[in-house]
């Protein structure tokens, strides 16, 4: 018998390397395109990590004075200025966040919660106290389909709260926390900033800006 020839299987390859065309049982079909692009456009970026901890004075001056990551911006969030829901109801607590720049897209933010009635007090207490990663904050091109997405895949949302920026009238910032702790090993969080959002003037800055 005459030996089949290769040239066939080597152009197949070719055209299934572009996802093109496939032979099956001598019937060729062709394969819809795949736009890798679309399809991992979910997030875009890291925005930022999340430190909790029960000295947030202390922390900031921890990460500046040892390891240089700064400078640190100080703010206190309650009820004039967040509104929020824990496991979808209304929550009251109140909290300090610090914020440090690093690099040009990334940040580091740090958590003190002032009560015990906030997602960052039970991760303390389970946490027995020590500062640990609290959550990853990553960017979305698309709030709303990436907030329906991730609930397709059964993630329960945690905490959906908005915050107010510098203007007191203007439009809010919104952050979404969802317990992807099973596959992921953290909570993920999405974020909406309206254009133009600006922060609110910090309590203060460490270190001090000359």
């Amino acid at each position: 018998m005459r030996p089949r020839s290769s040239r066939r299987s080597g152009t197949c390859s070719k055209a299934l390397s572009r996802n093109c065309l496939t032979n099956c049982g001598g019937v060729t079909e062709r394969l819809p395109r795949r736009n890798l692009e679309e399809e991992l456009s979910l997030f875009t970026g890291a925005n930022h990590i999340c430190v909790v901890t029960a000295d947030l004075d202390g922390a900031v001056r921890r990460w500046w004075d040892r390891y240089r990551v700064g400078p640190w911006r100080v703010f206190t969030y309650d009820r004039s200025n967040m509104e929020a829901a824990i496991d979808g109801e209304p929550a009251d607590f109140e909290m300090r966040v610090a914020l440090a720049q690093l690099g040009p897209a990334f940040r580091v933010e740090i958590i003190q919660p002032l009560d015990d009635r906030s997602l960052y007090a039970a991760s303390l207490r389970n946490g027995g106290g020590a500062d640990h990663i609290h959550h990853v904050r990553l960017d979305v091109p698309d709030f709303a389909g990436a907030r329906d997405e991730l609930q397709a895949l059964g993630l329960d949302v945690r905490l959906d709260a908005t915050f107010r920026g510098g203007s007191p009238d203007g439009e809010r910032v919104r952050g979404m926390y969802f317990d992807a702790t099973d596959d992921l090993g953290f909570l993920l969080e999405i974020g909406q900033a309206p254009p133009g959002f600006s922060m609110p003037e910090p309590d203060y800055v460490y270190p001090p800006q000359v």
